[in-house]
C-alpha cells in the first residue's frame, strides 16, 4: 500500500545534491540534447491500442519505449553527460560498456487518474535512471519516497547509513534525473495537482556475477 498522506506531509523533501548523495540518490540534469517537451508530449499520448491495454485509466499511464526507434538513448548514456558522469562516479561502473539498458518506459500522472501512486518496491535493475521530462507549474505531490539509505561507490561522499525506518522524499523536477540503486526501496506518492511525465531507464551489469537482479523479489 502507498503511504498515508498525513504521514507523507511530515517527511522531508530533500533537494540538496550533496545530502542526497549521502543517502544513496543522485539528482543531475538530463542531457540538453534531449528535447524533453517533445518527448513528454509524444510518449504520453494515449492511442486506441494503448487504451485497450491500459483499461479505463484508473491507474497511472505506462508505455514501454525500449523499442522506440528515435528515442536518444545514446545521448543519455554518454560519458560526457551528467547522467553518464554520475554512473561512473557513484555506481561502481568503470566503463559505461559495463552496463546494458534492460528496460525503458514512460510513466505519466494526471488528475484524471484515480490512483497515481506506486506501491513500495525495488526495481528489477542494478541502477535506475528516472528522468522527469515534464512537470506542470501546478503540480503538487508525486514525489519519490525512499526507505533507508544506500552507499554510493565514491571516496569523497561520506555515507550516513540509516535503516528503513528513515524515509525521505525526492521531488521530481522537470529537466532532472533521479539516479539510484535498483534495490533501494521506494514508492511514488499521490499526485495532488497538475501532471508530470517521466522516463524510467533500468540498467543491469553485463557481468551477472555482480548482480542479484534475477533473484530479487521486487514487490
Amino acid at each position: 500500500m502507498a503511504s498515508n498522506n498525513a504521514h507523507e506531509s511530515s517527511l522531508r523533501v530533500i533537494s540538496d545534491p550533496e545530502e542526497l548523495a549521502r543517502y544513496g540518490v543522485c539528482t543531475v540534469p538530463i542531457p540538453p540534447t534531449l528535447d524533453a517537451k517533445k518527448w513528454a508530449t509524444e510518449l504520453s499520448q494515449v492511442s486506441p491500442a494503448i487504451m485497450a491495454f491500459e483499461g479505463d485509466g484508473e491507474y497511472a499511464f505506462y508505455r514501454n519505449i525500449l523499442e522506440e526507434p528515435n528515442f536518444p538513448f545514446n545521448a543519455i548514456l554518454d560519458e560526457e553527460s551528467a547522467v553518464g558522469k554520475s554512473l561512473l562516479r557513484y555506481f561502481a561502473v568503470k566503463n559505461l560498456d559495463d552496463i546494458h539498458l534492460d528496460d525503458a518506459f514512460c510513466v505519466h500522472y494526471n488528475m484524471d487518474q484515480e490512483d497515481t501512486t506506486g506501491a513500495r518496491h525495488m526495481d528489477p535493475s542494478d541502477i535506475t535512471v528516472n528522468m522527469c521530462l515534464e512537470k506542470t507549474k501546478d503540480a503538487e505531490g508525486s514525489q519519490v519516497l525512499f526507505y533507508g539509505t544506500k552507499a554510493l561507490h565514491t571516496i569523497d561522499v561520506e555515507h550516513e547509513e540509516k535503516d528503513e525506518t528513515f524515509r525521505f522524499l525526492v521531488s521530481q523536477e522537470e529537466g532532472f534525473a533521479t539516479i539510484h540503486w535498483g534495490n533501494h526501496p521506494h514508492e511514488t506518492v499521490q499526485l495532488q495537482g497538475g501532471k508530470r511525465t517521466n522516463i524510467v531507464l533500468t540498467f543491469c551489469y553485463k557481468d551477472t556475477s555482480r548482480s542479484d537482479v534475477s533473484m530479487r523479489t521486487c514487490y
